[in-house]
């Protein structure tokens, strides 16, 4: 695309999905990786009503926030119009997101997250971060203190956001600059982790 390079495999009637030669889910075990980056927080929120999603193109985050009745909107930001496409459109990611992105709760806009949050006035109960690694200047600063500042003053009194931050065990310090970054943005943090089979111990904040 004009952004990455998509890559879908199969094998053994399982699907893997690379963005620039980084594997972002797998079909064989997404929900390790899904299930703690939405439930902690949704959880964690008293009466979580908007929900804003960046990043999570795929749909598989929106998926498990649709499992809340409160949730009456949900916002989903992604710059890469080929991504969410694909997700509303091809087989394997309609059947992996049960079609969430067609659901009438979901507002999709296509734009640079940092660009939305800088422009937009909106407040959210909760706030789902779904980035690729920060691995270039451009990714690195969606976990800079600047950004986590913005998505600090985007919550609503009480609302909760999580980001994913890499490996605590094959990246420990950039996990830990991740957890910093955010506590030095004036947000009460928390880290935690999973074993996803296809990334191997997995973290968020």
């Amino acid at each position: 695309t004009a952004y990455q390079r998509i890559v879908l495999t199969e094998w053994q009637n399982h699907h893997w999905f690379y963005l620039n030669g980084n594997l972002q889910l797998s079909t064989y075990d997404e929900w390790l990786y899904h299930e703690p980056l939405v439930h902690p927080a949704m959880k964690l929120s008293a009466n979580p009503s908007h929900v804003l999603v960046l990043g999570g193109g795929d749909g598989c985050a929106v998926r498990e926030i649709l499992k809340y009745p409160s949730v009456d909107k949900i916002t989903l930001v992604d710059l890469d119009s080929a991504v969410t496409k694909l997700a509303r459109n091809h087989p394997v990611f309609t059947e992996l997101n049960e079609g969430a992105l067609e659901n009438p709760k979901v507002n999709i806009i296509h734009t640079d997250a940092f660009n939305y949050l800088e422009k937009n006035l909106e407040l959210y109960d909760v706030m789902i971060i779904d980035f690729p690694d920060p691995k270039t200047i451009e990714l690195s600063r969606l976990f800079s203190e600047e950004f986590f500042r913005m998505c600090y003053n985007h919550l609503r009194p009480n609302g909760v956001m999580i980001t994913q931050s890499g490996s605590p065990y094959y990246a420990t310090k950039a996990f830990y600059c991740v957890e910093k970054t955010a506590r030095s943005a004036g947000l009460s943090v928390v880290p935690l982790h999973n074993q996803v089979l296809s990334l191997g111990e997995w973290g968020w904040v």
